[in-house]
C-alpha cells in the first residue's frame, strides 16, 4: 500500500511539472550553447591569458581598462556602429519600396521575388569572394560602370576610405531579398479598402504608401530591424575573406576585432572581455529598442 502511494504520488508530481517537462530540452540547449558559454566568457574576461601566461591568471578590471585606453576599440567601435546603421536602414528602405512595387503586380510576381531572395541563398563565403571580383581595381564590374560615366576607378577594397562602405553595399545586397520577403508578406495582411478610399480622395501612390503602407507594417519594421541589427553586429565572413579589417582598421568590427585578439594575437582575456560587452551591449539594445519602439507601434489583428 505504501509502495503503491509512493507512486502515486510521483505521478502526481510529474503531472504537475508536465509543462516543465515540456520546457526542459530548450532549457538544457539554452544553458549549454547559451549560457554556459556567456557565464564562461564574463569569468575568463577577469583572467589575464596570452601567450606569456599560458595558465589563466587573475586581472580584474585590466583587460576592460585595456580596452578604454585603445584607439583601435574605439576605431572598431565607430566602424560596427556606422556599419549597422548604413546595412540596416538602406536596406530596410529598399526592401519595402521592392515589396510594394511586387505586391501592385499581378503577373512576374515569383519571377521579382525569387531574382531579389537568390543573393540570400548564396553562402556568405562565397558571396564574398563574388564581391572581390566586383570590386577588381581592373576588371572589377564597379570600376568598369564608374570608367563608362567617366568617372575615376577607385581602390575599393584598398582604400581607407572605401573598404567599410564596400562591405556595406554588399551587405544590403546580400540581405535586400530575404527583408522584401518578410516585408511582402506582412502586406498581405493589410485591407485593400484603405488604398481604395485613399485614391478615391485623390492620394497619389506616395502618399498612399506613406501614409498607410508605412504605420501598417511598423510591427514587422520592428522585427525587421531587431533581426537586422543582430546579424550586423555578428558580420564577420565579408570582412576576413575581403579586407581583414583593413587597411589599417578602416573595415575592423566587433566580431572581426574578437578573432584577431583571440587566434591572431592569442589575447584571450582580451578577446573574452570584448565578448562580454558585445553581448551586454546587444542585450541593452534590444531591450531598449522593445522599450522605446514597441509602445510606439500598432499592432492590427
Amino acid at each position: 500500500m505504501e509502495r503503491q502511494t509512493k507512486r502515486t504520488s510521483l505521478w502526481w508530481f510529474l503531472y504537475r511539472c508536465r509543462y516543465y517537462l515540456f520546457l526542459l530540452p530548450a532549457l538544457l540547449f539554452l544553458g549549454v550553447f547559451v549560457y554556459y558559454p556567456i557565464g564562461y566568457s564574463l569569468l575568463r574576461s577577469f583572467q589575464r591569458w596570452d601567450l606569456l601566461h599560458p595558465k589563466p591568471r587573475w586581472a580584474g578590471w585590466r583587460n576592460y581598462q585595456h580596452l578604454m585606453q585603445d584607439p583601435v576599440f574605439w576605431t572598431v567601435v565607430k566602424n560596427s556602429l556606422i556599419y549597422v546603421t548604413c546595412t540596416i536602414f538602406p536596406t530596410m528602405a529598399l526592401a519595402l519600396f521592392f515589396a510594394i512595387l511586387i505586391d501592385e503586380r499581378a503577373r512576374g510576381r515569383a519571377y521579382y521575388i525569387y531574382s531579389l531572395f537568390y543573393p540570400t541563398l548564396i553562402p556568405m563565403a562565397a558571396a564574398a569572394m563574388l564581391w572581390v571580383f566586383i570590386y577588381s581595381p581592373n576588371l572589377g564590374l564597379m570600376n568598369i560602370v564608374l570608367s563608362r560615366f567617366g568617372l575615376p576607378k577607385l581602390g575599393w577594397l584598398g582604400s581607407a576610405d572605401t573598404s567599410l562602405w564596400a562591405l556595406i553595399i554588399m551587405s544590403i545586397w546580400k540581405y535586400l531579398g530575404f527583408y522584401t520577403l518578410i516585408y511582402l508578406s506582412g502586406l498581405q495582411n493589410l485591407d485593400k479598402s484603405l488604398y481604395e478610399s485613399a485614391f478615391i480622395d485623390g492620394a497619389g501612390w506616395w502618399r498612399r504608401h506613406l501614409s498607410i503602407t508605412v504605420p501598417l507594417v511598423a510591427p514587422t519594421s520592428l522585427f525587421i530591424f531587431i533581426v537586422g541589427v543582430i546579424l550586423s553586429f555578428r558580420v564577420f565572413a565579408p570582412v576576413h575573406l575581403m579586407t581583414e579589417g583593413g587597411p589599417g582598421n578602416s573595415s575592423n568590427v566587433i566580431i572581426y576585432y574578437i578573432y584577431e585578439n583571440g587566434f591572431k594575437f592569442f589575447q584571450l582575456g582580451i578577446a573574452f572581455a570584448l565578448t562580454v560587452l558585445l553581448v551586454i551591449s546587444l542585450l541593452l539594445l534590444v531591450l531598449l529598442i522593445f522599450g522605446f519602439l514597441d509602445k510606439r507601434v500598432t499592432y492590427t489583428g
